[in-house]
């Protein structure tokens, strides 16, 4: 297994985590039938292409709150869900939009919903709609103007940086991002079938903020994302279990 999955699923193996060591053992047994050579190569990151969607397609995740130190609190977990309802739109002076509802857990009610935009394109690099002036609004309170940043450069060589935005309203403060490129494998139910995923990723850090998301374009998915905890607020981990694709 790749040490760069292992980092990514650090937090799973904490104590109170259960449902995270289940998915390491899955894990282990994929990426072992690689390491042994009996499984497929591992791509380059250069290899990854777009994520593509159809209208109707369902990801459903395992969430939890992180506590100041970084372990998963096992009293906040839920089980969010995305539903891809519209692609290929404009949205924002921008086209190739894919608009996702987002449901924090459809377990409560009233089922609210967000909505988030994305363009995934061809060459793997994946932008979203106001992702810096979200974090930062929900973390310290801070309006700032919304933008398409770009959140994934995977078209990129792996451990390339690139500058993602700022994320103060001096301009100071700048949030950038590296490739860290081949994950391993990730272990999800697609379309009713226990399916492996092969995961790329990318780290987002300023001052106060680091994030970690890992994807997968065959099938496409987002497999992975983890914001760590810092003195402004505390983090989370998402990571999916299940997704329908039309």
């Amino acid at each position: 297994m790749s040490s760069g999955l292992r980092r990514a699923l650090r937090s799973l193996l904490r104590p109170g985590a259960c449902a995270g060591a289940l998915l390491f053992v899955f894990l282990a047994q994929v990426a072992g039938c690689r390491e042994d050579g009996t499984g497929p190569p591992s791509p380059s990151p250069q290899a990854v292409g777009g994520l593509v969607f159809t209208e109707g397609d369902t990801l459903i995740f395992d969430a939890y709150g992180l506590d100041p130190y970084g372990y998963a609190i096992a009293a906040s977990h839920t089980t969010p869900l995305w539903r891809i309802y519209d692609v290929g739109g404009t949205f924002a002076g921008a086209g190739n939009v894919t608009s996702v509802a987002d449901y924090p857990d459809p377990g409560t009610s009233p089922a609210l919903s967000d909505t988030l935009r994305f363009r995934f394109l061809p060459s793997g690099d994946i932008y979203q709609y106001g992702f810096i002036a979200g974090v930062v609004e929900r973390r310290e309170g801070v309006h700032l103007v919304p933008a398409w940043d770009r959140i994934a450069a995977l078209s990129l060589p792996s451990n390339t940086m690139w500058a993602v935005g700022t994320v103060d309203t001096l301009g100071t403060d700048t949030l950038r991002g590296t490739v860290t490129g081949d994950q391993g494998y990730f272990i999800a139910v697609l379309n009713g079938v226990r399916t492996a995923f092969h995961g790329y990723g990318v780290s987002l850090s300023s001052i106060d903020i680091a994030y970690s998301i890992v994807v997968s374009d065959v099938p496409p998915a987002v497999l992975l994302v983890r914001e760590e905890s810092s003195q402004l607020s505390n983090g989370f981990l998402r990571y999916l279990t299940s997704m329908k694709k039309h």
